[in-house]
């Protein structure tokens, strides 16, 4: 006969030890999908804000570029870039150089070119765009000294054999074999209008590598 006591004592008694080592497996199990999806969250925010900068950096170079070519009487392509030593070297590949009226009188000269770089903590490969030409004072003017300086513009720079070919941009510089680098400009043959196209590597949190490519156009003034 068992007591109304051992009765109580048997209703109240708590989980056993099955029961809390599958409730201690389900939470642990929850806890690391939680976590999961919290960490993969985090990585594509990370790779989005990467990538966004990237094509920012991208945007601001074209900008730059395309602002002094609308400043240029002219822009010379091609053939012509010998007369621009400067930026014609061994290492550097001339794209374009740009002739500035200078406001006191006679051109200023400006060249663009591409240089392949061992990728490093600062700078990131296959390609650099440097510009070489005069400087700029505080207000954001050319200085009136003579002097030329080769500054790294944008880093990066794809080779043309990684260019992402779905899209149209990029396709346009697959197109393009006069440098190894994923560059190209051209020149309309009316001679007044100007594009530049760049592809830039990325790999947002190191992850698979694609190609960033953009363009600008431009006139140059009369």
């Amino acid at each position: 006969m068992i007591c109304k006591g051992c009765r109580q004592n048997l209703s109240t008694a708590g989980f056993t030890v099955s029961e809390l080592l599958v409730s201690g497996l389900l939470g642990l199990i929850i806890v690391l999908a939680g976590g999961f999806v919290l960490k993969t969250n985090l990585s594509s925010d990370r790779r989005a804000a990467e990538l966004a900068k990237q094509r920012n950096q991208l945007g601001l170079a074209l900008d730059f570029m395309s602002s002094e070519m609308r400043q240029s009487r002219r822009i010379v392509l091609n053939a012509d870039l010998t007369a621009t030593a400067q930026c014609n070297t061994s290492t550097r590949k001339p794209i374009l150089s740009l002739e500035i009226p200078r406001p006191s009188g006679g051109l200023y000269t400006v060249t663009y070119a591409v240089q392949a770089i061992t990728p490093q903590h600062i700078w990131q490969g296959p390609h650099a765009i440097y510009r070489c030409g005069p400087s700029f004072n505080s207000e954001g003017r050319y200085t009136e000294n003579s002097s030329q300086f080769g500054d790294l513009l944008i880093d990066g720079v794809a080779n043309q054999v990684n260019l992402n070919t779905t899209s149209e941009i990029c396709r346009a510089i697959a197109a393009n074999r006069n440098h190894t680098a994923a560059v190209q400009a051209d020149l309309s043959e009316s001679q007044r209008l100007a594009s530049i196209m760049i592809g830039v590597v990325s790999r947002p949190n190191r992850g698979e590598q694609q190609v960033i490519c953009d363009s600008r156009l431009a006139t140059p003034r009369s």
